[in-house]
């Protein structure tokens, strides 16, 4: 680890005990503490699990993450409000933590007696104090109410005059945790310029929170990902950013089997079961197939008994309820498509459009231990087709969560394929409390109903290029396939251009295509503009298609676990926009023209 640094933790824990009534909380102020080691799962929290992480001087840095992921426990160790339960943490440097705007400030003070309290608190009075209180008054606008006691003030003018304050110091390290929606779209705009002023002399350290990853990542250039209390991902926002998107995608997938699996314990009516272990069929990279997956036959044998099928035809297999037998069911959230006929043989499709996960797969609940150990050394025979060629992994996920691969399976176009896969065998890959793998990172969002390729950017010679000259005609074409063949509607499609791969400077929504799997299942789009209106500089693309009158009718759904978002390739295409003639376009997003009269 470099010697430059001024934050430094190494394996820092946090955990909290839990008391199911308060008496026991009382109890427990009184009673010999027990190690952590030693505890029920259910009676203690890990808020953090094994931290390591290094912030250097002048560097600008998001933790980003869901809620109780474990980010404000790690801004207040790092601040020192609170102390890890096991490991270190160094911080070099006088740090400024704004983890809770208008902590101090009281009611009944006015603006000014709050500020000038505020300041004093933080070792500064006098003449340098009331400079900073006429600076922070006139940042916040509110030179009228200043004298005024704060509980006549709107919230709005409370949260400018409180982070105007905050941030009347320069600090070696400013630490800010979801304090950066305060105001209007204004202020909100103040307070970004604001906090890139105090660093842009390289003095000051800036490590942020935000729920809104998008606008905490304008301000830095590194993110760190947190979830469960573990560092998931650490790099450049944009990739980070992505490979936080996917999670929720993947998180949704486990909460959809966590419901499975209480619905499937509430219809036993009290009788003890072990957590499920599912099988699946899963996609590399989520990227759907070409065409439907054709399955015959799925069986799982237990050592010494013939194969018991799983319920490919039926929806659940629920006869078995019994000793130390098995149950198991379709997991309903996947695409599992009609029973059908193929080859004389009956069928149930793997659909590649319908849902955000590109995989299929079973829930399989032992009702014992024993079953569990049995499970282990069952084999699992599989006999499918496929019209073209899919790469796709047989996974088996344990009750605990890890994941093993069974099989990578490679199908022949057109051929009946048969597979007999011991399940105790296999490459462990990972558990899922753990950080993400590349694939999973880089995997695919969409359900695929229609799907997008082969993106290419024209320049003003209607040749394919990297480089577009400001004002000159270009064009976006790309090829779609769809998917669905019941799909007929003219479906959005949306084009974004990211300055640097994080800020939007324009988007492009095309909504009057016909996309019908009457015509042609197959084609190209082009997106021509007549003048490049972007400013200098590099931007990246992201399209997306999506149901018709997607934006319209939005419903709040993150887009990586919307089905009515079809396909997304963030950052598809990469590119430079140069102005050779003039500079009027340098240091801007988008450059317009209007229509100008006098009168």
């Amino acid at each position: 680890m470099s010697e430059d640094y001024l934050i430094r933790a190494r394996s820092v824990t946090k955990t909290y005990r839990l008391h199911k009534r308060p008496a026991a909380r009382l109890a427990s102020l009184f009673a010999r503490e027990k190690p952590d080691q030693q505890l029920a799962p259910g009676e203690v929290y890990h808020a953090l699990r094994g931290i390591d992480l290094e912030i250097k001087r002048g560097e600008k840095v998001a933790i980003i993450g869901r809620n109780g992921a474990g980010k404000s426990t790690l801004l207040k160790i790092i601040t020192g409000v609170i102390k890890p339960t096991t490991g270190t943490i160094g911080v070099r440097g006088k740090s400024h933590a704004l983890l809770s705007l208008g902590a101090g400030f009281h009611p009944d003070f006015t603006g000014r007696e709050n500020a000038q309290a505020f300041l004093a608190h933080m070792g500064v009075s006098g003449r340098r104090a009331d400079e900073l209180v006429e600076e922070a008054v006139a940042f916040a606008e509110i030179e009228e109410h200043i004298d005024q006691p704060l509980k006549t003030y709107s919230t709005g003018m409370q949260a400018r005059l409180m982070f105007a304050v905050s941030t009347a110091l320069d600090p070696e390290l400013l630490v800010i945790d979801e304090v950066l929606g305060v105001g209007d779209a204004y202020f909100q705009h103040k307070s970004f310029e604001r906090i890139r002023e105090m660093c842009a002399s390289g003095d000051t350290t800036l490590l942020i929170v935000s729920h809104d990853i998008y606008s905490a990542a304008k301000l830095v250039d590194r993110a760190v990902w947190i979830d469960k209390g573990r560092v998931m991902g650490d790099g450049p926002p944009a990739e980070t950013i992505k490979a936080y998107e996917n999670s929720i995608r993947i998180q949704e997938d486990a909460r959809q089997k966590q419901k499975l699996a209480l619905a499937f314990r509430r219809e036993l009516k009290g009788r003890k079961a072990q957590l499920p272990a599912f099988l699946e069929i899963r996609a590399r990279g989520n990227q759907p197939a070409k065409s439907p997956v054709y399955f015959a036959e799925a069986s799982l044998a237990l050592p010494g008994e013939a194969p018991r099928s799983l319920p490919i035809f039926t929806e659940e297999n629920r006869a078995e309820n019994k000793g130390d037998a098995y149950a198991a069911q379709l997991l309903p959230h996947l695409p599992w498509g009609a029973i059908t006929s193929v080859d004389g043989a009956q069928v149930r499709a793997w659909n590649n459009f319908g849902a955000v996960d590109h995989k299929v797969g079973f829930a399989i609940f032992p009702l014992s231990e024993k079953t569990v150990e049995r499970l282990g050394d069952s084999t699992l025979t599989l006999r499918l087709r496929a019209n073209d060629v899919v790469d796709a992994d047989i996974v088996y996920i344990r009750p605990d969560g890890g994941e093993k691969i069974l099989h990578r399976l490679m199908t022949e176009a057109g051929k009946w394929q048969a597979l007999s896969l011991p399940l105790f065998e296999g490459q462990d890959v990972k558990v899922t409390s753990q950080p993400i793998g590349e694939t999973e990172e880089r995997g695919r969002q969409g359900s695929g109903r229609i799907v997008l390729s082969n993106f290419r950017l024209l320049g003003a010679d209607n040749c394919e290029s990297f480089m577009l000259s400001h004002g000159a005609p270009a064009a976006l074409k790309f090829d779609y396939f769809i998917n669905d063949p019941q799909l007929r509607e003219q479906s959005q499609i949306i084009v974004v251009f990211k300055r640097n791969g994080i800020d939007d400077v324009m988007r492009l929504k095309g909504d009057s295509i016909n996309f019908s799997a009457d015509n042609n299942r197959s084609g190209q789009v082009e997106m021509r503009l007549d003048e490049v209106r972007l400013g200098t500089g590099r931007y990246s693309v992201t399209v997306m298609v999506a149901r018709e009158r997607y934006f319209e009718n939005q419903t709040g759904l993150f887009f990586s676990i919307n089905p009515d978002v079809y396909d997304v390739h963030s950052g598809c295409l990469e590119f430079e926009v140069v102005d050779p003639g003039q500079s009027f376009s340098s240091g801007t997003g988008f450059v317009g023209s209007a229509h100008w009269q006098m009168t």
